[in-house]
């Protein structure tokens, strides 16, 4: 897949609000020059049908939606369109309702709505590399012996990480809090900080390697 979006009706909007979906279209003409159709469903049940009969790259959905909502919504265009980037938006900052789209397979989401042209490409961009390039690599399960030499070291890095992530997300809620909501930063300030969820989140599996005591 193409971390470019720019053939024709390459991208799908879930939104139940004419007006916003609207302004995403506006967007979206201003963000590639004419060259991309934004298609729209007002519903979770119309997109989940579209998307059965058709494939695209890119799929736009509120995490507000009054049929399905949030963290479910998002897992179940997962489920039927597996290879698409799922960009996930909240008509207000909800940090939790967007780390809760990102835990459920969102491939990025948009903390201000509507976002600018340029954010919105950049977005589009970042989660067209995303699904393209994942990050999950299935490796061997290491031998009794590497998982006794391993375990203190990989326990203490997930603890000196998980330091750092604390430090990085402090300094972040300062910026946030210094910000307008009108500022450009804003966005930079709230990527940096769905940046640590997600490597929280990975922290936490490191538990699952180092717990286990290894087999006599």
């Amino acid at each position: 897949m193409s971390t470019e979006l720019s053939s024709s009706g390459a991208a799908l909007l879930i939104e139940s609000d004419p007006d916003l979906a609207q302004a995403f279209r506006e967007l979206i003409v201003l963000a590639y020059h004419s060259s991309v159709t934004l298609d729209v469903v007002f519903s979770l049940e119309e997109g989940l049908a579209y998307l059965q009969a058709h494939h695209v790259p890119v799929i736009l959905i509120d995490l507000s939606l009054s049929d399905h909502a949030g963290r479910n919504a998002v897992e179940r265009v997962r489920e039927t369109a597996a290879c698409s980037a799922i960009i996930g938006f909240h008509r207000t900052p909800d940090p939790t309702r967007l780390s809760d789209a990102i835990r459920a397979g969102a491939h990025e989401v948009l903390p201000v709505i509507p976002p600018s042209a340029e954010t919105l490409r950049l977005s589009i961009t970042s989660a067209l590399i995303r699904v393209t390039c994942p990050q999950t690599v299935t490796k061997p399960v290491p031998s009794a012996d590497a998982h006794q030499s391993l375990s203190l070291p990989l326990t203490k890095v997930a603890h000196d990480l998980n330091n750092c992530l604390t430090s990085i997300n402090g300094f972040a809620d300062i910026l946030l809090a210094r910000l307008s909501a009108e500022d450009p930063s804003q966005y930079c300030a709230e990527q940096i900080k769905l940046a640590c969820t997600r490597a929280e989140s990975l922290i936490k599996q490191l538990p699952q390697i180092t717990s286990t005591p290894p087999t006599p």
